[in-house]
C-alpha cells in the first residue's frame, strides 16, 4: 500500500489536495486568507473541491480540518478517495471542504489563531458564547500545566482522574460541552464567530443551496482506541436523521459510547450543527468519524501540551518539537494506523454518497 497520501506539513497536504482534485476535473474554489500566515509564512486558504452537477438536488460533503492539527488524516483520507474515485453516483454533487481551519493546520495546533475550538464556535446567539460550564473550572487546574516534563505530566493526569473517579466522570462529558471563560484554555467557544465560522456558513450558501438532500462527515482523530473507528452520528437517535445515517455506514444504532462516561457529550457550537442552521428547507444526515490514535493518558497529555506551546511553552527552545510531538499523538506515524485510515477512510466516503443518492 502507498502512503503517500499523508503529508508533513499543511501546504504539503493542500499541494496534494489541489493537485488530486485538479487530475478528477474537480471546480476548485479557493478562500484565502490576508490576515495571518502559516508557520512558514505561507498563504493560508481554505479549498473547495465540487465534482458531480452544480445544482443537483442531492449532495454529499465532507470537511476536514476542522480541529487544525487532524487535518493531516482527514486530508489524506480526501487525497486517497480522489485518486480512486468512480462515478457510480453521477447526480450526487461532491462538496469536498480541506482545511476549513487552515492556520490551526499550518500552526499543528488544535484551535484557531484566537486559540478558539472552532468545533465550539457555531453558536447562533451572543448569549450562548456567555454560558457557564464549571465543569471546566474545577478541572482545569489538572490541565492548564506544563507537561515538557514527563513525570509532572504523569502526576497531573493521576490526580485528573482520581478527581473523576471520586466526583463523576460525567463531569469530564460536561467540560468537554465547551468554555467561555478561560480564553488560554481548552475547549474555548470564543466571544463572536470566527474567520472559519463565517467561511463555513458562506461554503453552504454558496455551493449546497440548491441542495434538498444533504449528507456529510466531518474528519476527525482522537476519539476512540488506538486502530478504532468511531461513529458520532448527529441527531437523537431513533430520529429518522440517525437513522438514515446509521444505516448509511452498518452502525447499531444501540452501540455503547466512546466516551468513558458512557454517553456523548452534549456539545454545543459544532459546526455540523451549521448544516442545518443554514440549510433549514434540506434533510440532513452525517456525523464526525474519528480514528482512535492513542491511550486516554496521551491524548490529555496532547492537548494539555497544545496548550502550554500556545501560551506558557512558546519560546521553549524544543517548541517545534513539541508540536510535532503533538502531531504524532493526532496523526500516528505507525503503518498500521495508517492502513487502517487509508482503508476505511475512502469507504466511508463511497458509503456516505451511496446513501444520499438512494434516500
Amino acid at each position: 500500500m502507498s502512503f503517500n497520501s499523508f503529508s508533513e506539513s499543511y501546504a504539503e497536504a493542500r499541494g496534494k489536495f489541489l493537485a488530486a482534485a485538479t487530475d478528477t476535473g474537480a471546480r476548485i474554489h479557493t478562500y484565502g486568507r490576508d490576515d495571518v500566515k502559516g508557520i512558514e509564512g505561507e498563504h493560508l486558504a481554505c479549498d473547495v473541491a465540487i465534482l458531480g452537477p452544480e445544482n443537483a438536488a442531492r449532495a454529499a460533503l465532507a470537511i476536514c480540518g476542522t480541529h487544525g492539527i487532524e487535518g493531516f488524516t482527514g486530508s489524506a483520507v480526501l487525497h486517497r478517495w480522489l485518486s480512486a474515485r468512480t462515478d457510480a453516483h453521477a447526480d450526487v454533487k461532491v462538496v469536498l471542504v480541506h482545511a476549513i481551519n487552515p492556520w490551526a493546520f499550518s500552526h499543528k495546533t488544535r484551535t484557531t489563531e484566537n486559540n478558539v475550538d472552532l468545533n465550539r464556535n457555531f453558536i447562533r446567539d451572543n448569549v450562548g458564547y456567555q454560558r457557564e460550564n464549571p465543569a471546566y473550572d474545577t478541572l482545569a487546574p489538572f490541565l492548564h500545566i506544563d507537561p515538557s516534563d514527563a513525570r509532572r505530566s504523569l502526576a497531573a493526569y493521576r490526580a485528573y482522574k482520581s478527581y473523576l473517579d471520586e466526583h463523576g466522570w460525567h463531569l469530564e462529558n460536561e467540560m468537554l460541552e465547551g468554555q467561555y471563560r478561560h480564553p488560554d484554555g481548552l475547549f474555548y467557544a470564543g466571544k463572536e464567530p470566527e474567520w472559519s465560522n463565517r467561511l463555513f456558513r458562506r461554503i453552504l450558501a454558496e455551493h449546497l443551496v440548491h441542495a434538498a438532500t444533504v449528507g456529510f462527515v466531518d474528519w476527525h482523530t482522537g476519539v476512540g482506541s488506538f486502530g478504532e473507528v468511531v461513529y458520532l452520528i448527529t441527531g437523537d437517535k431513533g430520529s429518522p436523521e440517525y437513522s438514515t445515517a446509521a444505516r448509511w455506514w452498518n452502525r447499531d444504532e444501540d452501540e455503547t459510547s466512546a466516551f468513558k462516561s458512557g454517553m456523548t457529550p452534549k456539545y454545543r457550537g459544532l459546526l455540523s450543527q451549521a448544516i442545518r442552521q443554514e440549510l433549514p428547507n434540506a434533510r440532513v444526515a452525517g456525523g464526525v468519524v474519528e480514528f482512535g490514535t492513542a491511550d486516554e493518558y496521551s491524548i490529555i497529555r496532547g492537548d494539555c501540551l497544545d496548550r502550554w506551546v500556545r501560551f506558557e511553552g512558546r519560546n521553549d527552545p524544543d517548541v517545534a518539537h513539541f508540536r510535532d510531538a503533538y502531531k504524532d499523538i493526532m496523526n500516528p506515524p505507525d503503518l498500521s494506523w495508517r492502513r487502517v485510515v487509508l482503508d476505511e477512510g475512502p469507504a466511508v466516503m463511497d458509503k456516505l454518497i451511496a446513501g444520499v443518492a438512494g434516500w
